[in-house]
């Protein structure tokens, strides 16, 4: 017995089915407001009878817009940029789009060729957190019509809109916060120091510690695979001999406290410990892990806005840059224990808190 497969409705089924023309039945489906009440309330009708779906490629092709935008990033696996992700597809649902997503794992040759892929699917518009701050190596394949947001990162040379945050200022925040405790010998670990964000953060730790008269001691290596227990113990243990330690994003922080557990060190209590970027069950840790939060949910939310701010051709001026605040979230492992015992003697310029934790904008 042959089975034949059920031919799917078309728009000229509906407009058959609901007794209008097929241009009638088209403006219904996309939301035309030159059409009488009575006559979109028949056509939606006979599409919810028929089970109509439009053929998003077809429509596609006609008013040469796909309905998708493309976002690449470094890694999915970071908390951070899941937060990103998450606001970018709520605001392009609420703008009718669909979010393609794509990883670059940090590969620029990764970054071009996910890239190509999304140009060749026909998307309207593209967010990135670059893996390189070339704009050499983007621009080649970046199609002028295509509006493109870079978040994150920052590419030299390029006119791009972008969303970055206060990293240098906020790194020399966090610094001055663990000096404040008289630690002298903080140590900054961190990875691919190329990028944009690694650079400022670097800026940022260098000058709270010669503005000390510290000598600003930095551990910074070009993967993340490299932070092992053994490179810490010679590194930042032996060479450094780090009273305090500052991780400059959230991968290091994983691997700089797995690190120590494996040499019996406990981070945040048997040396301190402060983290640029916060991640789930930071706050469940003993002791609580004290962050630079970034304004992750914002970071997306604004990235989105500027690129359909883009697509609907709102006017808009040529390069535009948005700065974003973080926050110093004060837990425990910088040092902060003592304020939760209620005789001590706090450092000074601590206030004595009531909470587990507390945080400031910087």
């Amino acid at each position: 017995m042959t089975i034949r497969k059920q031919r799917a409705p078309t728009l000229e089924d509906v407009a058959r089915e609901a007794r209008v023309s097929l241009k009638t039945a088209s403006r219904v489906l996309n939301g035309s407001e030159n059409v009488r009440k009575e006559k979109v309330t028949k056509v939606r009708a006979a599409m919810a009878r028929l089970g109509y779906r439009p053929n998003e490629l077809a429509r596609s092709l006609m008013t040469r817009k796909s309905g998708a935008i493309g976002i690449v990033v470094a890694n999915l696996a970071n908390p951070f940029v899941i937060k990103v992700i998450k606001e970018v597809q709520e605001v392009a649902r609420s703008n009718g789009y669909v979010v393609i997503i794509t990883s670059s794992e940090g590969q620029p040759e990764v970054e071009r060729s996910e890239i190509e892929s999304l140009v060749r699917r026909q998307i309207d518009g593209l967010i990135i957190a670059p893996a390189t701050t070339g704009w050499k190596h983007l621009s080649p394949i970046l199609p002028m019509h295509i509006p493109v947001v870079t978040f994150d990162q920052l590419i030299r040379g390029s006119n791009l809109d972008s969303v970055i945050i206060t990293n240098r200022q906020s790194a020399a925040e966090a610094t001055q916060h663990m000096l404040d405790h008289g630690f002298r010998r903080v140590v900054a670990i961190g990875t691919r120091p190329h990028l944009y964000t690694s650079r400022e953060r670097v800026a940022g730790y260098r000058k709270s510690m010669t503005q000390a008269n510290l000598k600003p001691r930095e551990c910074l290596v070009a993967h993340e695979s490299l932070l092992t227990a053994k490179w810490l113990e010679a590194e930042v243990l032996g060479e450094h001999a780090a009273d305090a330690i500052f991780s400059l994003n959230w991968v290091s922080t994983q691997r700089v406290l797995r690190g120590l557990r494996d040499l019996g060190i406990r981070g945040g209590q048997d040396i301190p410990l402060l983290s640029f970027d916060d991640f789930d069950l930071g706050d469940v840790l003993t002791p609580g892990l004290s962050v630079v939060q970034q304004p992750s949910d914002l970071l997306g939310r604004e990235s989105a806005r500027l690129l359909f701010e883009r697509l609907k051709g709102d006017g808009v001026q040529p390069s535009r840059r948005i700065l974003l605040p973080a926050r110093l979230v004060i837990r425990e492992s910088c040092g902060c224990r003592l304020i939760m015992e209620p005789n001590a003697t706090l450092p000074s310029g601590l206030q004595r808190l009531p909470e587990r934790g507390h945080s400031r904008r910087i």
